[in-house]
């Protein structure tokens, strides 16, 4: 057996989460929230696709984590079955709890994760009521229908599911589901860290190569700075389209990616543009090949029967 060694700190840091989730939830075990939270992660993942895949007519990743969860819903559904709960005999207080409280947490993701990253990973300015893009109408009005489904109709066959389960058997699944999620976590900041450097450094690469040229320029060096321009342009776009193959996901998955800075605004929509290029031209080849796929269908029938 191998023993691992824990940091005093990160044992005290466990154990108060621990202790915290035992306050919040009395009746509920530490694992038991655990599981409970990933279930809804992965259902709301489910809920997330559909809802986004079935319009564009095409599977649509959703989510700022690899696997198949979005901890949000995970969150929300926690504050369902907490706070609101106790409404259970009032639909109206239910659905109108669920309505404000999950649009306060959406709100306050879209703002972490803008700080964190300097870019929305969704932005509702489009629709007729929002709140700074990050929470509309629309949406809050399907969280507090999904709040009335949880608390009537899933949350009691999940508890039931749960209760179930051995005390031994739910302690292993969830440490691996924390190892899980804490190591995806740890990835998807690392993308999204390298997502934001390296729109950033395309930016400053294009200035860069503008105040060297101008430099030279201005020394009267003409043909040495359209050589310069021409090698560092190059060695620009090598890089530029290194990034695009490794920043697509992200794009896929959040079609409505903005940015709060200019700078890198103006690089996002370039790649945001050339993402939905790419998917037209996709498009219009697999119709292409359908078409000859036909035509060569009806000519071998029409030789059969001449047969």
């Amino acid at each position: 057996m191998i023993a691992i060694s824990v940091p005093a700190c990160n044992r005290r840091a466990a154990c108060s989460f621990y202790f915290l989730i035992l306050v919040i939830f009395p009746e509920m075990t530490a694992d038991a929230f655990i599981v409970s939270f990933f279930i809804y992660s992965v259902l709301g993942y489910f809920c997330e696709v559909a809802y986004c895949s079935i319009p564009q007519r095409r599977f649509v990743n959703r989510g700022f984590l690899y696997g198949p969860y979005l901890p949000i819903y995970g969150f929300g559904a926690a504050i369902v079955t907490v706070i609101i709960s106790p409404l259970h005999a009032y639909p109206v207080l239910v659905f109108l709890l669920a309505f404000l409280l999950t649009s306060c947490l959406e709100y306050f993701s879209s703002w972490l994760l803008e700080a964190l990253f300097s870019v929305k990973l969704w932005d509702y300015s489009k629709h007729r009521v929002n709140i700074n893009g990050r929470v509309c109408l629309l949406n809050s009005t399907l969280f507090g229908i999904m709040g009335l489904v949880l608390e009537y109709a899933v949350d009691p066959p999940v508890m039931d599911l749960l209760s179930r389960i051995p005390s031994a058997v739910m302690h292993y699944l969830s440490v691996s589901i924390v190892a899980l999620l804490s190591a995806d976590t740890a990835l998807s900041v690392m993308k999204m860290k390298a997502f934001r450097d390296g729109l950033r450094r395309i930016h400053e690469a294009a200035e860069d190569i503008d105040a060297r040229v101008k430099a030279l320029q201005g020394e009267g060096k003409a043909e040495l700075a359209a050589e310069l321009r021409a090698r560092l342009t190059a060695s620009a776009e090598r890089y530029r389209e290194d990034f695009r193959k490794k920043a697509g996901r992200i794009l896929l998955a959040n079609p409505t990616l903005t940015a709060r800075s200019r700078e890198i605004g103006e690089e996002l929509d370039l790649l945001s543009e050339w993402v939905r290029e790419r998917r037209a031209l996709r498009a219009r080849q697999r119709k292409e090949l359908k078409e000859l796929d036909d035509r060569h269908r009806e000519a071998v029938r029409k030789v059969r029967e001449d047969d």
